[in-house]
């Protein structure tokens, strides 16, 4: 069945706004329709009538979303150019500022939809991703009074922190530390292997100039060059330093003055490797700082497995030595292979 789409749009950007909403649906759900709507809660700003069901979007994200057979019924008022869609449950939901112009072919599609069966496979697999929506959303109810009892929590964690954290565990990890900034700036997660700044939430995401998202990024310990701290009197700035963060900008809180969110290069609160941080929150949790700062450099050391060979003692010893000359081993690391060696 070919799509369908509001009056509002021109085909390119119809075809456009089609191509994003299909990553958002399960393979082999076909759009009927596809329109506009304004909604604030939930928050959406297209509504799409498929195979399955009325689905509101905004950009890649379902927000809403109603299977056909659980509609109870569904009220058109063009006067109001509105959309009330009522569930079995006896939830509504009204779908605000859809065109006039689009009620009848809605209408229609949603008339076809309730009349008729969707595929087997497409009931399966819509199945299968309302169990893992479950089992993430309660996750996400987890997380939302988690105390973090396995990490080193400095700071406090808010509610979209603690989901954003939660997303970037690998099944039952948890971060060894946290850190967040109390100047609504973001949130640092250390793991075993990576340290992870995250800036969501109401202000944080503000100022981050991704309001109403997020801002994260990951780097792996064997990435990073460095953790460095710069401070004034009073406010200073965390930064962790990649070869795509060389830190050779002034990133303070003063040379972005006067710039919209996102127009200063060097604002700490919009990049993604820095964490603006009170002079004195930094020293409260200098501890684990320099834990992290050991454990990015455990990481980076070359680990050094002297195996049994057929060559000599006297051969180990000098491969070991060639070793440390050409600066793989440390004198402290050639001395404790050789040792290793001797008492073999």
């Amino acid at each position: 069945m070919m799509t369908e789409y509001t009056t509002k749009w021109k085909a390119a950007k119809a075809e456009k706004k089609a191509g994003t909403a299909r990553d958002a649906l399960l393979p082999g759900e076909d759009v009927w329709f596809l329109g506009v709507c304004n909604n604030l809660r939930p928050f959406m700003s297209e509504v799409a009538l498929t195979s399955l069901r009325v689905v509101g979007l905004q950009d890649r994200s379902i927000n809403f979303e109603l299977r056909y057979a659980d509609i109870a019924n569904v009220v058109f008022d063009p006067k109001k150019e509105t959309v009330e869609v009522t569930s079995r449950a006896g939830v509504r939901t009204v779908l605000k500022m859809v065109p006039r112009a689009d009620h009848d072919v809605m209408s229609r599609f949603v008339d076809e939809g309730r009349s008729s069966t969707p595929p087997e496979e497409l009931l399966q697999a819509a199945d299968a991703a309302a169990d893992e929506a479950a089992a993430s959303t309660a996750r996400l109810e987890a997380a939302k009074g988690a105390d973090w009892p396995n990490s080193i929590v400095r700071g406090k964690i808010g509610r979209k922190a603690s989901e954003a954290i939660l997303r970037q565990c690998h099944e039952d990890e948890q971060p060894w530390f946290i850190l967040t900034s109390s100047v609504g700036a973001g949130t640092l997660a250390a793991f075993d292997d990576r340290a992870v700044i995250i800036k969501t939430g109401a202000l944080t995401s503000f100022m981050a100039g991704s309001l109403g998202g997020e801002r994260s990024a990951t780097f792996h310990f064997t990435d990073i060059t460095g953790i460095e701290y710069n401070s004034g009197f009073v406010n200073g700035v965390l930064e962790v330093l990649t070869p795509s963060y060389s830190g050779t900008a002034n990133h303070d809180f003063w040379s972005g003055a006067g710039k919209s969110r996102n127009s200063a290069a060097s604002d700490p609160y919009t990049l993604s490797n820095a964490l603006p941080l009170g002079k004195s929150e930094y020293n409260a949790c200098l501890g684990e700082i320099n834990e992290l700062k050991a454990r990015i450099s455990r990481a980076k050391t070359p680990t050094v497995v002297v195996a049994p060979a057929t060559d000599g003692l006297a051969e180990q010893i000098q491969k070991l030595a060639d070793l440390r000359t050409a600066g793989v081993l440390s004198d402290d690391e050639f001395a404790s292979a050789k040792a290793r060696l001797i008492g073999q």
